[in-house]
């Protein structure tokens, strides 16, 4: 039955020895195999942790061939009848460890039951509609007493999450429990006692008999079957005292349910999941390379085979590798992922940023989160993996202020001086597009983010009752939603809720022609304000405006310094600015900008926005110091859509 370097190698490059149980102790053990890795790439290395491993497995096996039989068969009377026994007593009575019992109430999903004794408690109707905690996933007992009916809890209750009983009495500690089934015919509903609830140990934990015969039966059936002894073994050398037992092979953190499922199916479920909300495509895609990126280095282990010492050793691996794999294997033409790392580290290529492994441990622990709340993990082992660290920058200071002096330039192009821009020789707008004129123009005007006014509807210009004109950023269509970036299929967003608002046109927008190219894009047939911007899947409508503005105008043309501190948001913070200047209502500054309004339930809740014709005395003070603008040639505006979208379609 020896088993002598019994090792593979992951993709990753780590060692794992493969250990087949015997057929006699699956049933005890509930597994066929056990993989347990040697955390190291060095062969001569794994070989020698290997050993070491071994030497505690045919310990472990020598435990369980001292395994009472005449217990599992003498005993099977107490479980006679539809009674339920304790954790403890059943233990004792079959000489067989917690720790086996509870693995294979995990795996086998068994009901747990407490004896409660005149416990106050509320009877729920609908425990759906109960208020979550997001992180643990519990009930928030705040308001119990609103929520159900209330009376005196006795006997055997049956746990609502006896998994994570079953992983605090595993770990060794005593569990606090509030949530029972009612028992009722109603699956949603359920009795939560007043707290401090009941607290529950090996003794008063209950399975019924008939589970627990079950368990009894598998084990005696499994002792029954011939198996050669233990003799043929290798023994533990002289001096070694067996320290780990085999339930010390069991992942804390999975659910042995699920312990053979794989981070590559976790993602897949993990990305359906998501996609019946408001993920974005660029979300989407972000999150799949980066649980692939873990895939590629660590290998696509099963969940049993993930906890924290692998998620230490991904952060540790990516601190020494190359910041782009994929560019590194198109530049050297490597597919062995090990060997492309040596030589691009060899070369000199810079190594991975703390916030790029920031963001993969992200999206990971997001995705492990998830699987903790649906039960495939009991705990999330890429919770605060990373330290936190101090945040060294305002967030007033990310983005810069335009200068009198930058604005001056920024508006001085041929397009503001003419209202229009340059045709070729032949009559066609090959470099000029409307948006060149009117978005900084309603950046520093209106204060609206590049991607809010990069997807405006025509019908998005509207006037009150009472004649003001005024943009409304909303979400009416069916096709908008509520993000920074447009998703797959959705052709407007926004960044927040908050972010849904009306904001008066400031008259010297109207001055300058918006209100005529609205009304010349209608009669064309258009429906949006910039007909001439394609969408891009992943950025929307902004992806062009933004690389023009901030890398071809304001980088290459105007050139200034493109270090990330002034970008076209800088026209929204110069906006602001200029309102704060003047306007002391911090309330009607955040509703023309799209923030949250105050930080309390009566100023978030109860008080409702200005109306236009209130902000457009506020948006009526806004001035600056800029060149003298051309009024828009809305006639030229229109040809030069028609120019840009005949190139769309060529």
């Amino acid at each position: 039955m020896a088993q002598r370097d019994n090792l593979y190698r992951r993709p990753s490059g780590i060692y794992v020895l493969r250990i087949t149980v015997p057929v006699r102790y699956r049933a005890l053990i509930g597994q066929r195999e056990i993989h347990a890795s040697t955390r190291t790439t060095h062969l001569a290395n794994a070989r020698a942790i290997a050993a070491r491993l071994l030497e505690k497995w045919y310990a472990s096996l020598e435990e369980f061939r001292q395994v009472d039989k005449e217990k599992i068969r003498g005993n099977a009377p107490l479980l006679i009848g539809a009674g339920k026994i304790s954790l403890a007593l059943f233990c004792d009575s079959f000489g067989v460890g917690a720790e086996t019992v509870v693995q294979h109430l995990l795996a086998a999903n068994v009901p747990l039951y407490a004896l409660v004794s005149n416990q106050r408690g509320f009877l729920i109707d609908d425990f759906s509609t109960l208020e979550r905690d997001p992180d643990t996933h519990g009930f928030v007992l705040n308001n119990i007493a609103y929520d159900g009916a209330e009376a005196a809890v006795n006997g055997y209750m049956q746990l609502y999450q006896p998994q994570f009983a079953l992983v605090e009495l595993l770990n060794g500690r005593e569990v606090e429990v509030t949530a029972f089934r009612a028992n009722n015919g109603n699956p949603l509903s359920l009795w939560l006692l007043d707290l401090p609830g009941v607290t529950l140990n090996a003794s008063s934990l209950f399975i019924n008999n008939v589970q627990a015969e079950k368990l009894r039966s598998a084990w005696d059936k499994a002792l029954a079957k011939s198996e050669p002894t233990l003799s043929a073994m290798p023994c533990a050398p002289v001096g070694v005292t067996p320290t780990i037992p085999v339930a010390a092979t069991i992942n804390p953190y999975c659910n042995p349910t699920y312990a053979s499922m794989t981070v590559s199916a976790l993602l897949k479920a993990f990305l359906v999941y998501k996609n019946t909300g408001d993920i974005k495509l660029a979300s989407e895609g972000k999150i799949r390379s980066r649980i692939e990126h873990f895939v590629e280095i660590m290998g696509d282990l099963t969940l049993g085979e993930l906890n924290r010492d692998v998620v230490k050793d991904y952060v540790t691996k990516m601190q020494n590798m190359p910041g782009n794999l994929y560019l590194m294997r198109r530049k050297y033409k490597i597919s062995d992922t090990q060997k492309l790392i040596e030589i691009a580290l060899a070369d000199g290529q810079p190594v991975m940023s703390r916030d790029a492994i920031g963001r993969h441990i992200e999206s990971l622990g997001s995705m492990l989160k998830w699987a903790k709340s649906e039960r495939y993990l009991f705990d999330n082992p890429a919770e605060n993996v990373l330290a936190q660290r101090r945040v060294m920058v305002r967030e007033q200071d990310r983005r810069d202020l335009f200068t009198d002096d930058e604005l001056e330039q920024i508006f001085s192009a041929d397009w503001f001086k003419k209202g229009a821009g340059r045709p070729n020789q032949y009559g066609r707008y090959t470099s000029f597009r409307p948006f060149h004129y009117w978005l900084p123009l309603l950046a520093l005007y209106v204060g609206g983010r590049i991607n809010e006014l990069c997807q405006l509807y025509l019908t998005d210009i509207r006037e009150d009752k009472n004649g003001v004109a005024y943009i409304d950023f909303n979400l009416d269509a069916p096709d908008k939603v509520m993000d920074e970036e447009a998703q797959a299929g959705g052709v407007k967003s926004l960044k927040t809720v908050n972010a849904i608002r009306q904001v008066p046109i400031h008259p010297r927008l109207i001055e300058l022609g918006l209100l005529e190219y609205v009304d010349a894009l209608k009669a064309a047939g258009y429906d949006r304000l910039f007909p001439e911007l394609k969408h891009n899947k992943i950025k929307g409508y902004r992806a062009a405006a933004s690389k023009w503005f901030n890398e071809n105008y304001f980088g290459k043309v105007l050139g200034f310094t493109r270090d990330g501190k002034k970008t076209f948001h800088s026209l929204r913070h110069t906006f602001i600015n200029a309102v704060d200047k003047f306007e002391i209502n911090e309330r009607t500054i955040a509703q023309l900008v799209g923030h949250v309004r105050g930080s309390t339930t009566a100023m978030t809740t109860y008080r409702k926005d200005a109306d236009v014709g209130e902000q457009l005395g506020v948006i009526s003070q806004l001035h600056y110091s800029l060149p003298d603008i051309a009024q828009f040639d809305s006639q030229a505006g229109i040809k030069a859509v028609i120019d840009a979208r005949r190139r769309h379609k060529s």
